[in-house]
């Protein structure tokens, strides 16, 4: 079924104003001291415009912010600089995302064999927090007490089961993983959990064998198979990362 096009009102208020413009410029004398109508009224008008036009900018700009058709946001770059970026609320944070979502393999993807738990779990903290922020963009409307586009308020919601998902995994396993990992590593060494009494140096040990001998391994392993699923089949399916780069680590 195909949607119905609604034409946009500020396209139409720009029409009326060209066709203002062209009337003034054709039909009006501003001038009285040259016989050169059409000329001088080019010139006077474009003198005017050239004043107004900040002014006509900046009601437009809060115009789509009022209206929800656009957001702002304002990143820092490099060497101090900034952008500023103004778009459709749901298009800047899906754009956002996908471009953070982008560099996270160990969301998706884990590798047992060469992942360092410790870092993968400071990743999905970052992660944590990008949400937290990046859930702003889609508040603004909700703020003003009207009634939230439908895309934009399920992108809301989602947003928060990302949060609490990702809240509920870290509880369970960041602190008692990163006590364990901070005293093997400051020891430099742990036992085998085989039983044999025999210790690993911790500095000569490849990290996958390390991560096996951690108590919960078994647990936090299947956090993160959780994790790389729901991120895959339900997360993805509003973003669209591309992630056939990573297959091949699954």
């Amino acid at each position: 079924m195909n949607r119905k096009r609604v034409f946009n009102p500020l396209y139409l208020f720009c029409i009326i104003l060209l066709i203002l413009f062209l009337y003034v410029v054709v039909w009006l004398d501003l001038s009285s001291l040259s016989s050169n109508r059409i000329l001088v009224n080019v010139k006077t008008l474009s003198t005017l415009l050239l004043g107004f036009l900040p002014m006509l900018l900046l009601v437009i700009i809060i115009f789509g912010l009022l209206t929800n058709k656009w957001a702002i946001k304002i990143e820092k770059v490099s060497l101090g600089g900034f952008n500023v970026l103004f778009d459709n609320p749901v298009s800047l944070y899906k754009r956002s995302v996908r471009s953070f979502l982008d560099t996270k393999r160990a969301l998706f993807y884990i590798d047992f064999d060469r992942d360092n738990f410790d870092e993968t779990l400071s990743s999905y903290y970052k992660t944590y927090e990008f949400f937290r922020n990046e859930i702003k963009i889609l508040e603004n409307k909700k703020e003003r007490g009207r009634r939230t586009h439908k895309e934009q308020e399920e992108l809301y919601s989602k947003t928060n089961e990302i949060l609490q998902v990702l809240n509920e995994f870290l509880t369970s396993h960041q602190n008692n993983y990163r006590r364990w990992y901070k005293h093997i590593s400051e020891k430099n060494e742990l036992e085998r959990i085989d039983g044999s009494g025999d210790l690993l140096e911790f500095y000569l040990t490849p990290i996958h064998e390390v991560q096996k001998h951690y108590y919960r391994y078994e647990e936090i392993c299947k956090g993160f198979n959780e994790i790389n699923n729901y991120f895959r089949s339900d997360v993805n399916s509003y973003f669209h990362v591309n992630l056939q780069k990573w297959e091949r680590v699954d």
